[in-house]
């Protein structure tokens, strides 16, 4: 069988397939591609241990086989022709591509079968559905310790992705039970475009699901376990209170904005100020100093609102597209619509500069009990904590240093659990930054160490040219 393959499009589809190669894999045919042709077409497929994808090119050949043959040599190959039709010839079970022999690579290589019957339920694609899990794929922590989390939720309620701190929604009515997808990266590498179609299926033990866009097919085995009830964090339309919208063009340039901005691991220090300025016109003020403000509309309800949003999230809100945001004040979440599906996400707890100015209550007198009491010299006014109860004897211990404090004088209680959250975030910040710093001591150890070894190749090398200068000068 003799053929051309067009080289551009056949290098653009390995870089997809590509995300699926496990290269330190002891098994050879995860470190292969599969290559076969049946009815004029040629399909090209990479799989791992839960995914597999495949991808179809048109070929004018009508003889049929299948061959695997090592992925990064058959990529070399093609990436390094010359030619934009690339030779491809396969006979006597030997694959040839412009002339150099491909050895295949023995194994079984398993393909996902879709079953056919009722026990298979298909859904309708929406037409940029890569384009939204691009957008959704920001807010996924592959390193989540929940598995369910590393991945996005297909439901009638639509496409659904949250970290635990931010949440994307993309409203559509799939027609199918809630379906918990991998982490899609092999699919957003292909770019596809156009309508689509889902399908999933389960036996005893497994769920597994197929998508198809145009040339591509990617299936898998979804993750087990119910996806979080993210509707119930979801706040009430009826009760936002205060918005603010703008163009895209002042987007783009907030965007710009946030971008140059320093990072720091301390959520403080990463804190903008979202607030309405003299002018009217919607000014962030990040906690480095810096500042900037966008014209925009505000609703007759904002008057001084002052909202604290981590970079981070505006970042994330912004390559979304969204132009609108919606409060009902500065500590309940915000809804931020206007681009790809809707946003939700938490605002960072502000603390009143009148309470902030104030000096922190001195603890009331124990009784004379020969109990130790341990005390936190270091921690400042706003992480101490007035809440000690006068009626019994309590221990006083050291608490990790909290980022920031949540206001308990706006006739908001916070409940133990809250505050337990916010302690938690605290420590994680913290160990955040001791984990910078080690890493900056690490890097610092190897330069001196490498400066080190230098040092002793020149002393080396100048005792070598001293000698032969011994030698050559016969003393």
């Amino acid at each position: 069988m003799k053929t051309t393959l067009n080289k551009t499009e056949l290098a653009g589809a390995l870089a997809a397939l590509g995300k699926l190669v496990c290269r330190s894999s002891p098994i050879p045919v995860y470190r292969a591609v599969q290559i076969e042709a049946t009815n004029n077409i040629l399909f090209f497929r990479t799989h791992n241990a839960d995914e597999e994808i495949e991808f179809r090119m048109d070929a004018e050949t009508e003889e049929t086989f299948k061959v695997a043959v090592d992925f990064d040599f058959f990529r070399s190959l093609v990436r390094n022709s010359r030619n934009k039709n690339i030779k491809f010839d396969f006979a006597d079970g030997a694959l040839r591509l412009d002339d150099v022999l491909v050895v295949p690579i023995e194994g079984e290589w398993p393909v996902t079968e879709v079953p056919q019957g009722d026990s298979v339920a298909t859904s309708p694609l929406p037409e940029n559905f890569v384009e939204i899990l691009s957008a959704a794929a920001p807010l996924v922590d592959l390193n989540e310790a929940k598995k369910v989390l590393r991945g996005m939720s297909l439901s009638k309620d639509g496409i659904t992705a949250t970290n635990g701190k931010e949440l994307f929604n993309f409203p559509y009515p799939f027609n199918l039970d809630e379906l918990t997808i991998p982490f899609p990266l092999a699919l957003m590498a292909t770019k596809a475009a156009g309508a689509g179609e889902v399908k999933a299926w389960s036996n005893d033990f497994f769920t597994f699901f197929s998508v198809r866009i145009g040339k591509w097919i990617w299936s898998g085995k979804a993750i087990l376990g119910a996806y979080p009830n993210w509707k119930r964090v979801m706040p009430d339309g009826k009760a936002m209170k205060h918005r603010v919208s703008f163009t895209t063009d002042c987007a783009e340039r907030m965007k710009f904005f946030l971008k140059g901005l320093p990072d720091s691991g301390n959520l403080n220090r990463n804190g903008t100020e979202l607030f309405r300025n003299n002018i009217g016109e919607l000014a962030l003020h990040h906690a480095s100093g810096l500042s900037f403000s966008v014209p925009a509309e505000f609703d007759p309800n904002w008057d001084k609102l002052n909202v604290r949003i981590r970079k981070e999230i505006l970042q994330h809100m912004l390559n979304e597209g969204h132009t609108k945001i919606e409060f009902i004040d500065a500590l309940c979440p915000f809804i931020a619509s206007g681009g790809i599906g809707q946003y939700v996400a938490m605002p960072m707890c502000m603390k009143p500069q009148a309470e902030a100015e104030q000096p922190a209550p001195e603890p009331p007198e124990q009784e004379s009990v020969n109990i130790p009491t341990i005390t936190n010299t270091t921690t400042s006014n706003q992480e101490k904590s007035p809440m000690i109860d006068t009626n019994t004897i309590t221990h006083v211990v050291s608490a990790p240093a909290q980022t920031f404090t949540p206001n308990n004088k706006t006739g908001i209680k916070l409940n133990p659990m809250d505050e337990l959250t916010v302690s938690i975030e605290a420590f994680k910040a913290k160990l955040k930054d001791m984990l910078e710093e080690a890493t900056t001591l690490s890097r610092r150890s190897r330069e001196v160490s490498i400066a080190q070894k230098q040092k002793e190749r020149e002393y080396a090398q100048t005792k070598k040219t001293i000698e032969k200068i011994r030698v050559a000068s016969g003393f």
